[in-house]
């Protein structure tokens, strides 16, 4: 059985602790051990637990017991994943709480945001110093970064003729014709993106797509049959649906649009992370489906 025992300044040792009169002179203890600067957790505590935590990791809890502080080393594992440290999260359930993560909201956010995201800038996963560590960046590939560069100035230099052009038609007011530009430039962008038309026929399908949205605008709030006809009568190209979304579930809505931009089964089962002949299936039955959806259609 250990022996208590007192040190300077009537700090008392035991076990793996020791006693202080205030919550000061521990803070001095703990800071004199690790030999850095310790901090009070910001992690939520639970019960009469307050923990500290060292800029190197190293953990301590502090109870009041009988008018005193007894400090205790918290146990910290070391494993494949990093440092983990358990901690109480309810008052009758601890939880493990990743380290790094614990030394980062202390002294850098200053604040506890448990899904957090970081990655260590030396590689060193036990190195959970606050310097060592940053949030994961999001990667932004070069070329979609390009892309959207080329999407601003587009957007910027074509938006009001893209407006002006569906008001010309529908005779909307100027603000509807904004809302229905922007809406269209957004479709261009996601779901109707196609790389090759996009790099020479952008603004052209963009005031294409603002003035069939204009049309299915007007046809569902305001206009008899024969005024929409007369209406459609002064676009350039005729009516197109989309008929990727008639595909009965999304998978094979997204293969068949893949495969219509010219991927081939083989690129497009890297990406969706499935076989080739899964694709190549699917692309069959997807076009079979619009053979005889069409052929009921007439």
């Amino acid at each position: 059985m250990a022996v208590p025992f007192l040190l300077s300044k009537g700090i008392m040792v035991i076990g793996n602790g020791f006693f202080t009169d205030t919550e000061s002179d521990a803070l001095r203890e703990m800071q004199s051990r690790s030999g850095c600067d310790v901090k009070r957790c910001v992690f939520p505590t639970v019960g009469n637990i307050i923990y500290y935590i060292s800029k190197t990791g190293d953990l301590y809890g502090m109870q009041k017991i009988q008018g005193k502080r007894l400090t205790r080393t918290r146990k910290v594992v070391k494993n494949k994943g990093g440092m983990t440290a358990r901690l109480s999260s309810t008052p009758h359930k601890e939880t493990w709480i990743p380290l790094q993560v614990l030394t980062y909201c202390t002294f850098t956010l200053r604040e506890w945001k448990p899904d957090v995201q970081l990655e260590f800038k030396n590689g060193n996963q036990y190195d959970v110093r606050p310097d060592n560590l940053q949030q994961k960046q999001k990667y932004i590939p070069h070329e979609w970064s390009e892309r959207m560069t080329w999407r601003e100035k587009i957007y910027k230099a074509n938006f009001m003729h893209v407006a002006w052009s569906v008001n010309y038609v529908t005779d909307l007011d100027i603000e509807d014709c904004k809302d229905l530009a922007q809406s269209a430039f957004i479709y261009l962008c996601t779901d109707g993106y196609r790389p090759i038309q996009h790099k020479t026929e952008i603004v052209g399908l963009w005031v294409d797509y603002a003035r069939m949205r204009a049309i299915d605008y007007i046809k569902r709030r305001w206009l008899p049959d024969s005024e929409l006809v007369e209406r459609q009568g002064n676009r350039d190209k005729p009516y197109e649906i989309d008929l990727f979304h008639l595909q009965p579930g999304e998978k094979r809505s997204t293969y068949l649009r893949m495969w219509a931009e010219g991927n081939t089964p083989t690129e497009i089962a890297e990406v969706c992370g499935c076989k080739p002949s899964t694709v190549g299936a699917s692309v069959t039955r997807s076009i079979q489906f619009l053979q005889r959806y069409f052929k009921k259609e007439l």
